[in-house]
C-alpha cells in the first residue's frame, strides 16, 4: 500500500542523491542546525517506538466480549495492524524519513564546504 510517507521516503532519497552529487547545497550553519534537529527527532521517534512495542499486550478493558474485541483492535493497531498499517510501521517510516533528512543535510554541508574551499583556492591562485 503506497501512502504519503512512502512518497516522502522516495522524495528524500532523491534529494539525498542530489546532495551527495553536489547538486543540493546549503550554508554550513543552516545545514548543521537542520541535521541536529533531525538527529534529535530520530532519537525521540525511537523512544516512541519502544513505548509502542509495549502496547502489544494491554489490559484494563474488562471481561465482557465487546471489551475483549476492543482490546484486540487496539493491540493490533499498535503493533501489527491490518495490511501492515500500525503505529510501529508509521514510526519506522518517520524514522527512515528523518534519517534521510539528517543524512541529506550532512551531505549538503559537506558538498557546500568542498565547493567553498575549491572556490577560495581558485581565488587565491588568481
Amino acid at each position: 500500500m503506497a501512502n504519503g510517507l512512502d512518497q516522502d521516503i522516495t522524495q528524500w532519497k532523491t534529494v539525498k542523491q542530489q546532495a551527495v552529487a553536489g547538486e543540493f547545497k546549503m550554508e554550513e550553519a543552516i545545514g548543521e542546525a537542520l541535521r541536529t534537529a533531525c538527529a534529535n527527532y530520530v532519537t525521540k521517534l525511537e523512544r516512541l517506538q519502544v513505548a509502542a512495542k509495549g502496547l502489544e499486550h494491554i489490559s484494563g478493558f474488562g471481561g465482557i466480549p465487546s471489551a475483549d474485541v476492543l482490546k484486540q483492535k487496539f493491540q493490533s493497531k499498535a503493533v501489527n495492524g491490518e495490511g501492515g498499517d500500525s503505529a510501529l510501521k508509521r514510526l519506522e517510516q518517520h524514522i527512515e524519513i528523518a534519517g534521510l533528512m539528517r543524512d541529506t543535510y550532512a551531505a549538503a554541508i559537506g558538498k557546500f564546504k568542498e565547493t567553498d574551499q575549491q572556490r577560495a583556492a581558485e581565488l587565491n591562485n588568481k
